[in-house]
């Protein structure tokens, strides 16, 4: 399954750089990533294996600091 995860505050690439390393410590894999520095909104497409990995992904990435720029 692949879910997306729209970020604000994305700057440079080393906003969404760090973005993608909480999703990676979460349990997601980052397949995609796009960055749109003027408007300052960066995007991942993250993969998850199924319903149980994602729910595990959610309960761990509400914990980082990645996630209140996350809409």
């Amino acid at each position: 399954m692949i879910v997306h995860l729209r970020f604000r505050e994305c700057e440079h690439n080393g906003d969404l750089d760090q973005y993608a390393r909480d999703v990676a410590k979460s349990g997601g894999t980052v397949v995609y990533r796009e960055l749109d520095a003027a408007r300052e909104r960066g995007m991942l497409a993250v993969e998850l294996a199924d319903e149980t990995q994602a729910a595990d992904f959610w309960r761990r990435f509400e914990r980082t600091d990645s996630y209140r720029y996350c809409s």
